[in-house]
């Protein structure tokens, strides 16, 4: 898949991988910066006020499907897609669900932070929601919506190869982790590190692979249920 050994140890694979998806992760980093500076220099209720009174019943609708995006359903999907395809990708996809799901639930547990219902309980405000979405109020920081969101499109983003996808990636991940405060189901912090969890998990997940499985089983990256290379 990738030429060169784990990206923790080969330099030039990490730097080959950076360089060649500067569309993804340039523009997330200024994003991560911005959004990062708005919420250290923005209280939390604040934030969540100006979220909730920018919405209309279009968005109403577009956000609720757009959380799709971080389902485990839609990774699952995607990973089947894969398998049609490639194995290779397929198990790099099943071992990042994974480790994502390990790393976000373990930071969820470790954190135990209120989500915006619970946060805000006491606090008289009008707040708006979103019909037919159940609220939770526990385990905030990260969201793993976002953490998955991320995480398989940035596997998109190496399995593509394709820069000029990179920001349609970049934003279907953006979509889906905004939909998440948009629905009141986290504060703006809980993307930022859900964002890097999935990132991490993504890049993780690759040098599994390519330490355990890339040299023992090569046929994996010729074959998919639909294709064969010779």
């Amino acid at each position: 898949m990738f030429e060169g050994g784990s990206f923790f140890t080969n330099f030039v694979v990490m730097k080959n991988l950076l360089k060649n998806n500067l569309s993804f992760f340039i523009p997330f980093i200024l994003l991560w910066l911005v959004c990062l500076v708005w919420v250290l220099d923005t209280p939390k209720f604040e934030q969540m006020v100006w979220i909730n009174t920018h919405r209309t019943m279009w968005s109403d609708t577009f956000f609720w499907w757009a959380t799709q995006l971080g389902e485990g359903w839609f990774f699952a999907v995607t990973i089947l897609v894969w398998l049609l395809f490639r194995y290779e990708n397929a198990l790099i996809g099943a071992i990042a669900f994974a480790v994502s799901t390990i790393i976000s639930q373990s930071l969820k547990f470790s954190f135990q932070t209120l989500r915006p219902s619970e946060f805000f309980k006491d606090i008289s405000y009008p707040w708006q929601y979103v019909n037919g979405v159940e609220l939770h109020g526990f385990n905030s920081f990260p969201s793993g919506h976002t953490t998955s969101a991320f995480c398989v499109f940035t596997l998109w983003v190496f399995f593509a190869k394709k820069p000029v996808l990179s920001p349609i990636f970049l934003t279907l991940a953006l979509t889906a982790a905004y939909s998440r405060p948009y629905l009141f189901q986290h504060f703006p912090e809980d993307l930022l590190g859900g964002s890097i969890v999935g990132i991490i998990s993504a890049i993780v997940s690759i040098e599994i692979y390519q330490k355990y499985f890339e040299t023992k089983y090569p046929q994996l990256s010729q074959k998919g249920l639909l294709t064969r290379r010779n």
